[in-house]
């Protein structure tokens, strides 16, 4: 399978946002009353990520990258895999507000891991191909 380099970037980037967002779920829950600026600064991480996944497929970069199938069902798994932890992790924190905590640890170390081998998958594609 083909796919455009700058496609891959933009994934590429968007593991990389998960992956901070995997971790506000964790602070936000430590540090909501000390820093109530963090969410600020997670929405601008956000922009940020949007903007600069624009500009990268915006971009004249016309490379074609030799994909895998198996590289394409483990990306696509990721991402359902990381919707649905969030899902469960906003459903599971209005249910149980007693867990909360643990809710919020257990779903953002989750997130983190599934982005972190998003991020991994994407770097060995990116860097052999």
């Amino acid at each position: 399978m083909s796919l455009l380099r700058k496609s891959l970037m933009v994934q590429f980037i968007l593991f990389i946002v998960f992956f901070f967002m995997g971790g506000n779920v964790i602070l936000s829950v430590y540090l909501r009353d000390q820093m109530p600026w963090l969410s600020y600064l997670i929405l601008g991480l956000l922009v940020l990520g949007i903007v600069l996944g624009f500009l990268v497929y915006r971009s004249k970069d016309t490379r074609i990258v030799k994909i895998t199938a198996d590289e394409v069902n483990w990306l696509k798994y990721l991402l359902y895999g990381y919707f649905l932890v969030y899902i469960i992790n906003m459903f599971a924190s209005s249910f149980a507000p007693n867990s909360q905590l643990l809710v919020a640890v257990i779903t953002g170390i989750l997130l983190m891991v599934i982005a972190g081998i998003g991020i991994i998958i994407q770097i060995r594609i990116l860097r052999i191909k």
